[in-house]
């Protein structure tokens, strides 16, 4: 990677912090300290919930030239976390905190660094290799995340030990980013801008953020719970689920890059079409699994397939946006995050009463359901798109 483009390594702390932190060790350790599915699903709620200050974030960012501090500050912000983690025991609040720190460093993360992506891209071409880079270098620190826990688990290391390696590689990534900052977002009034205000309308726009609000609720309680509940509902230990979490990751730094020639040629838009359709196929394999016996590499296939199409939507998604929107770079992504965010913290926060009513099964049942509505919105955006 050229010196210039390090700063993409700083999506790598959303694949250290975001995916491996919160399902390998976070959900668990709430769990096991305080025994209650319904706190873990208030905590991933949270974090989610902070897509709520995402259109705020990417107002600040465009109208005062921010884009880069506040990138810094994200990192801090996932290390904090990291830290307050160590010191974590059985009461609720630090957990909450927890929670915002996450959120608030993924969100901004999330928002900003596709608008560096896009606002530096010339053309179709530059943008699908850029946002394939991105979602690389997220993936990078996946499998680095996750082969440090799982060999620290395996060696008989304390959650501890592995805290502080995970703070370790935040802090590094940290440090590449002040060494190597990403060129400034041009300005507000973007030609790109200009182009997708004049092609938007206003259903388009809205049809694509419900759609990507409810597949939310699928992708973000079987990534974020996924460990738990393969573990509760099939008996695949966290260890096993590491391990395939770190080479699902390999295998989606391998097929971003086809992704990236895809939307190179063809855009966007059937890029995230792919994903919704495998995120509908894992949900409904998995509950086909419920209460049968079942190898457990099985479910793990499954959730690595859902990887797949988390990266493929995670990419295509900032995309789609600056096509659709009539609103400035920053403030487009953030509009965006409050949708993934918003669905994320609704999804995992019902999900988590639904543990403590009717078990961890009911999770994958709510979870597909919520897809069928996600599927709904998305064909009707593409009858939309089709008219035009």
């Amino acid at each position: 990677m050229k010196p210039s483009k390090l700063w993409y390594l700083a999506q790598g702390s959303v694949g250290v912090v975001q995916w491996v932190s919160v399902s390998l060790l976070l959900a668990p350790i709430i769990i096991q300290n305080t025994g209650s599915g319904g706190l873990m699903g208030m905590v991933i709620a949270i974090i989610g919930g902070f897509g709520i200050s995402a259109p705020f974030i990417g107002k600040l960012a465009d109208s005062y030239a921010l884009h880069r501090p506040l990138q810094k500050i994200a990192l801090v912000a996932h290390l904090l976390a990291l830290v307050l983690l160590y010191f974590s025991g059985n009461g609720a609040f630090l957990y909450y905190v927890i929670g915002g720190l996450i959120g608030f460093g993924t969100v901004t993360l999330m928002l900003l660094n596709p608008t560096f992506v896009l606002s530096s891209s010339q053309n179709q071409q530059q943008e699908g290799k850029g946002l394939a880079r991105l979602y690389q270098s997220q993936f990078v620190g996946v499998i680095l995340a996750a082969l440090l826990v799982a060999g620290l688990q395996s060696l008989g290391f304390t959650v501890h030990t592995q805290l502080i390696a995970l703070m370790s590689l935040t802090g590094s990534i940290l440090v590449i980013l002040i060494v190597f900052p990403p060129e400034q977002v041009a300005q507000i009034e973007s030609e790109q801008t200009k182009v997708a205000t004049q092609a938007s309308t206003n259903a388009p726009w809205w049809l694509f953020l419900l759609a990507v609000f409810f597949s939310m609720f699928l992708s973000a309680n079987l990534l974020e719970m996924g460990p738990v509940l393969l573990e509760k509902l099939f008996a695949v230990q966290t260890s096993s689920s590491a391990i395939g979490m770190a080479g699902s990751a390999l295998l989606s730094i391998i097929l971003l890059e086809p992704a990236g020639r895809w939307i190179q040629r063809s855009g966007p838009f059937k890029v995230w079409s792919c994903a919704l359709a495998a995120y509908m196929v894992v949900g409904v394999a998995l509950y086909l699994m419920i209460g049968h016996k079942v190898q457990s590499f099985l479910p793990v296939l499954f959730m690595v397939l859902l990887m797949q199409a988390c990266s493929w939507s995670d990419m295509s998604v900032p995309a789609i946006a600056a096509r659709l929107s009539p609103l400035t770079p920053a403030l487009t992504q953030g509009t965006l995050m409050f949708a993934i965010a918003g669905g994320f913290a609704a999804g995992t926060m019902m999900a988590g009463v639904s543990i403590d009513q009717f078990g961890f099964g009911s999770v994958i049942t709510f979870s597909t359901i919520s897809m069928f509505v996600s599927l709904m919105f998305a064909g009707a955006l593409a009858i939309k798109l089709a008219r035009r």
